[in-house]
């Protein structure tokens, strides 16, 4: 299944909300995340800006990527099935399969 519309705003709140990334303090013009694993950064994110317009697909799908997350995965993340607490579990089950 491919990844639904979201607005801008939406990824980014819940992506902020659920997981928490650390997120350097810095003038930039997009912000990005830390995702860390026991005190290991394990990925890195490009959180998108505060916008109510709809992402386009390609770049949901390089948000959904580095999150190291599949497309179902990604959309459960947004639509809230997903919570902070699961996708921490999902990623260390991931890391530790390679």
């Amino acid at each position: 299944m491919p990844i639904n519309d979201y607005a801008e705003k939406e990824i980014r709140n819940k992506i902020i909300n659920k997981i928490n990334p650390q997120i350097p303090r810095g003038r930039s013009k997009h912000q990005k995340g830390y995702i860390k694993i026991d005190c290991k950064i394990v990925t890195k994110v490009k959180i998108p800006n505060d916008h109510h317009r709809i992402m386009k697909s390609k770049k949901s799908q390089f948000i959904a990527t580095a999150l190291r997350l599949n497309d179902d995965e990604f959309n459960s993340l947004i639509d809230c099935p997903l919570t902070g607490p699961m996708y921490f579990d999902l990623l260390r089950k991931k890391l530790t399969n390679k």
